[in-house]
């Protein structure tokens, strides 16, 4: 059985960067930067989950059922980031970078958005 080719956007920036705008304007996808408070982006979600602030920064890309971080999945990130270079495994590490079946792009895990499916 021939190896199931790695998603288009884990390979080309651009429809990549393209499903990411769009799971931004449709789905809230964030906050911009997750390592800084961001009350106003948590509040906005909280309100679309229903629930506190609180309780929504607990739901994360990390935790959907459609954040892929299959070893398949990593190493389709890895050669589209280009594993000449070296650094690769880097920049997944450090982003704790999957891939985001519900919006085809690659995410971060302390990212979320109002699609979260749990």
């Amino acid at each position: 059985m021939p190896a199931k080719a790695c998603p288009r956007e884990t390979q080309d920036i651009a429809a990549n960067l393209a499903n990411r705008k769009k799971a931004i304007t449709t789905a809230m996808y964030g906050p911009m930067n997750p390592n800084e408070p961001n009350n106003e982006y948590w509040a906005k979600l909280a309100q679309e989950f229903g629930t506190t602030p609180e309780e929504a920064k607990k739901s994360r890309c990390g935790n959907c059922a459609a954040f892929n971080v299959t070893t398949r999945i990593k190493n389709c990130i890895a050669q589209g980031l280009g594993q000449d270079q070296g650094d690769e495994w880097t920049v997944i590490d450090a982003g704790d970078l999957g891939y985001c079946e519900a919006f085809d792009f690659k995410c971060a895990s302390k990212r979320t958005c109002k699609a979260l499916i749990s």
